[in-house]
């Protein structure tokens, strides 16, 4: 079976070189979370309606049973793809049928900072790796499940995130394994 090249991860391909670019007026970024393993697909279709966007993808490196070395190149943001259009261009990304929602991005100048960054990580030769979505020491509100309510910080024990309550006037706590899907980040 042939080996397929990498998807590209933007469109155009000089997307980060101004600060300030915009393919039109109206341009500004959407967050575009996408159904499961389709944002290469909704990359391809975009690329093809000249529409710019962001994916940023990483190199996963992994053996089979056998030893053989298996490279894949992956979404950094499973399920995310980044924008940058006006109304007319959210419309066609619609009309892909692989978008779960469209997510409005209030701050535009801190989402261009912020994927900037993402850039510069990605194409500086280093290792890269996800990182989940609440971080070691964010405060974090549990959303679903038997502790639902529940606000607390996240801690590392071991290779699993741990949800902590903490009675701050003993400086005392109790913890319980974490998952990504059961949180929302807490605003600072």
């Amino acid at each position: 079976m042939p080996i397929l090249p990498a998807e590209p991860e933007m469109f155009p391909d000089d997307l980060w070189d101004d600060v300030d670019r915009r393919p039109n007026p109206s341009g500004r970024w959407y967050c575009l979370h996408i159904k499961p393993r389709q944002e290469k697909a909704t990359a391809r279709d975009l690329r093809a309606g000249q529409i710019p966007f962001y994916l940023p993808q990483i190199i996963q490196e992994k053996r089979t049973p056998g030893g053989r070395k298996i490279r894949s190149t992956l979404p950094l943001f499973a399920g995310y793809l980044f924008l940058l259009g006006d109304k007319e261009h959210r419309l066609i990304s619609l009309q892909t049928n692989r978008l779960v929602n469209i997510l409005d991005v209030v701050d535009q100048a801190r989402l261009v900072y912020d994927l900037r960054q993402i850039h510069q990580m990605l194409h500086s030769g280093l290792k890269i790796e996800p990182e989940p979505t609440a971080p070691v020491g964010g405060r974090v509100r549990i959303v679903s499940g038997p502790l639902a309510g529940l606000a607390g910080t996240v801690v590392r024990r071991g290779k699993s995130d741990h949800f902590v309550a903490v009675v701050q006037m003993l400086g005392l706590g109790a913890t319980v394994v974490l998952e990504d899907w059961q949180v929302e980040i807490l605003p600072d």
